[in-house]
């Protein structure tokens, strides 16, 4: 038998948050390479624009959440 997804339980999931029980302010994996990869996307386009007084360096944070 195949198990099948929950369209309501993933769209009331909080994506961005992991399990809850064990990481409850923790990114989950997929959304800290997204993140820096826009970083990365968007620091290009500054450099290649030559907006070099924009530019800023990515602040790691293993996941944990800051804001």
């Amino acid at each position: 038998m195949k198990n099948h997804k929950d369209p309501r339980k993933e769209k009331l999931k909080d994506f961005r948050k992991g399990i809850k029980s064990v990481h409850f302010n923790k990114e989950i994996k997929e959304i800290r390479k997204s993140d820096y990869r826009n970083y990365r996307t968007q620091m290009k386009r500054l450099l290649r624009s030559g907006k070099y007084e924009l530019l800023r360096g990515y602040k790691r944070t293993s996941g944990w959440l800051t804001w």
